[in-house]
């Protein structure tokens, strides 16, 4: 029987997993919701208008090949020291393609 250690190395998880998001590719049907209700994202004047972020913008979701991609999780308010609660992705996506893993 294989120990927690083998196992994490036969299934690492992604840098976003172990912050608790995870997004699910195959029903992500690449909306842009999420990157337009994140609010960090919102701090970028060309997402809050539905344009997206330039190419070398900091954002925390970015639409690419037509899929959601979490481009720097320390952007992301829940990865802040102190983490601060937030579902606005999760709580808009029409697909549900976006959750939350329990951290407990």
């Amino acid at each position: 029987m294989p120990n927690l250690e083998e196992l994490q190395n036969r299934f690492p998880a992604t840098e976003n997993e172990f912050m608790g998001l995870r997004i699910d590719d195959e029903k992500c049907v690449g909306c842009g919701i999420c990157v337009v209700v994140c609010e960090e994202n919102r701090m970028n004047e060309e997402v809050v208008y539905g344009k997206g972020g330039r190419y070398n913008d900091k954002l925390v979701l970015r639409i690419e090949k037509g899929q959601v991609r979490l481009l720097d999780v320390k952007q992301c308010k829940r990865a802040f020291d102190p983490p601060e609660f937030c579902r606005a992705c999760v709580d808009h996506c029409p697909t549900c393609a976006i959750e939350f893993l329990s951290q407990t």
